[in-house]
């Protein structure tokens, strides 16, 4: 989970918004997961930390100068394969 900071600053938030989505985060960005604002947030931030995560991994696991890696080489690298 979120330390108590991220905790504690995202409930101020919601506590502002009295937890609840916008007309247009209901209609563009909720899924059947999320039924209110913290939630929503909860799981942007969640999406991009672990995609942050499996980037810098994919990155550190590459070969090579530049340390960017794409499409196939990604997979192998992954798969421990490159």
């Amino acid at each position: 989970g979120f330390g108590d900071g991220v905790r504690r600053i995202l409930r101020q938030a919601a506590d502002q918004l009295s937890n609840k989505l916008s007309h247009a985060q209901h209609l563009d960005e909720v899924t059947w997961t999320t039924k209110n604002w913290h939630g929503l947030q909860m799981q942007r931030l969640s999406v991009v930390l672990h995609t942050a995560v499996a980037w810098q991994t994919v990155n550190e696991l590459a070969c090579g100068e530049s340390g960017i890696v794409h499409g196939a080489k990604c997979i192998a690298v992954l798969n421990g394969v490159a």
